[in-house]
């Protein structure tokens, strides 16, 4: 595996923000989709089509605040008009995959440009200027997803990497190689370093990910446990809500005629001594899971989001991890294989059976 050296550039920020102006200024794309600096702290997507608004483009911010993936479906729809350049972390590549998948955008004219990601502070932490940047050496400055995050690079369609002291740019697919050709991109680097980083790294997030998992499942076992996770829950719905890939306009578990009537609460508070409401808090987490856990890139957006402290990102990952290992699935790998849901296969999961 190689990549195309970078020489002039020193940085992973100075790779991308250069790429990005020369891709405007050479008419390769019409725009580029980037988080960018705006007041308070805060990183909004915008969408430049000129090189000037590019100055105050972050395209590696410290938080996450809105999924890049949600923010390219909202200015690609079905069809899109002219050529796009989207810069984005490989959870946001790899969600845009799903999202397309499930007709909610068009990559058709898109190029996905990823780079190798930190990770990210916990919004929380971040808001309350605790943590104001992710630092790889400390763990607790990453979010807990990040810390078991194994797809930390090589999504999209051209990644940009560091192997030892060099700058270097790894076409992933036909549009990667063409897009960085249309720059006048050439060369060969090598990628041992890089390799062996990522190797390293992914074996430690694996370690990290499987200890957090089983401690997870522990306090999950039974309704009961995983009730008890859930109870702090206040039905606001912004894990929903920031989910790039919950789309429905209205959710089929908040529709009226869905809703647990008067008359079953009574029934409950009587059989059981008391009811909680609202009752269908775990029907929505639980249908939500069933929904999208085998599109879920385990961005961790949810868990941001969530003001009562669930590990809601934690657990969905967790869920879709087993349930796409049963369908050979990787959420946001390939772009041309279908969603599992969505095929019917006459010979499939016969080992469930009874």
């Amino acid at each position: 595996m190689k990549g195309i050296p970078l020489e002039t550039c020193d940085s992973l920020r100075h790779a991308l923000g250069w790429i990005m102006r020369k891709a405007l200024q050479d008419g390769v794309v019409d725009h580029v989709l980037v988080p960018s600096r705006g007041p308070e702290d805060s990183f909004p997507w915008i969408l430049a089509a000129r090189p000037e608004p590019l100055s105050d483009a972050e395209p590696i911010p410290p938080v996450m605040s809105v999924q890049g993936a949600r923010a390219l479906s909202s200015v690609t729809g079905s069809t899109s008009e002219g050529a796009m350049l989207a810069v984005m972390r490989p959870c946001e590549a790899r969600a845009s995959i799903e999202v397309a998948k499930l007709r909610q955008s068009d990559l058709s004219s898109v190029v996905v440009l990823t780079m190798d990601c930190p990770g990210a502070v916990p919004l929380a932490r971040y808001r309350d200027g605790d943590i104001m940047e992710p630092d790889p050496e400390d763990p607790e400055s990453l979010r807990p997803l990040c810390r078991q995050c194994t797809g930390f690079t090589a999504a999209g369609d051209l990644c940009l990497v560091r192997s030892g002291e060099n700058v270097l740019a790894v076409p992933l697919t036909e549009g990667g190689r063409r897009f960085a050709a249309a720059l006048g991109l050439d060369g060969e680097g090598d990628l041992d370093e890089w390799l062996e980083w990522k190797e390293g790294l992914g074996k430690q997030r694996e370690r990290t990910g499987e200890e957090a998992r089983q401690s997870l499942k522990e306090d999950t076992r039974g309704l009961s446990g995983l009730a008890a996770v859930y109870s702090g829950c206040v039905g606001c719905r912004s894990c929903r809500t920031v989910c790039p890939v919950c789309y429905c306009r209205l959710c089929f578990i908040d529709m009226k005629d869905r809703r647990s009537p008067a008359a079953a609460h009574l029934d409950r508070s009587v059989s059981a001594g008391a009811a909680r409401l609202v009752s269908d808090t775990l029907l929505f987490h639980i249908g939500r899971m069933a929904h999208m856990s085998l599109s879920c890139v385990a961005c961790g957006m949810c868990e941001d989001a969530c003001p009562a402290d669930i590990p809601v990102g934690r657990l969905v990952s967790m869920v879709g991890r087993e349930t796409a290992a049963l369908f050979d699935y990787t959420a946001g790998e390939d772009p041309d294989e279908p969603l599992p849901l969505s095929t019917f296969l006459t010979e499939e999961l016969h080992d469930f059976e009874d």
